[in-house]
């Protein structure tokens, strides 16, 4: 079996995609895509468990040339303990995985930050990152 980039993203969903819906407020610079208007850097999807107390985010940085930083700022119910952080991005947004080099396009450990009221992600160019934030 040969996983091809996509797959990783869909098994985050898989794992940590349970719960609720979170209605984020997402602040970004931005650029113009000539069809479609204007496009932010930064988009963040995010879900709470409430079984776990545990939310997921799913993080996408859609600038090629340079890392965004991402700052939280947790109104309530801020987590206590990073799990999985790990993120999808490489030097060849056309690179992809074949049965000589399997794993060309895997996930890469993200430098989580400190679990709290303000939490400040530091994220790679062109990359999809999962960030499991637990509860209490």
């Amino acid at each position: 079996m040969l996983r091809q980039s996509i797959y990783y993203p869909y098994s985050w969903a898989l794992k940590y995609g349970h719960g609720n819906a979170l209605d984020l407020r997402v602040e970004s610079e931005t650029y113009e895509v000539s069809e479609i208007g204007v496009v932010p850097y930064i988009d963040v999807s995010g879900i709470f468990d409430p079984g776990s107390a545990s939310t997921t985010l799913f993080i996408l940085n859609r600038d090629l040339a340079k890392s965004r930083e991402l700052e939280l700022v947790w109104r309530e119910g801020a987590p206590t303990r990073v799990g999985d952080c790990q993120a999808m991005t490489g030097p060849d947004l056309k690179a992809f995985n074949t049965f000589e080099s399997p794993k060309r396009v895997v996930p890469q450990l993200l430098d989580a930050p400190r679990a709290g009221d303000r939490m400040t992600f530091q994220l790679p160019p062109h990359s999809f990152t999962v960030a499991y934030l637990q509860g209490k």
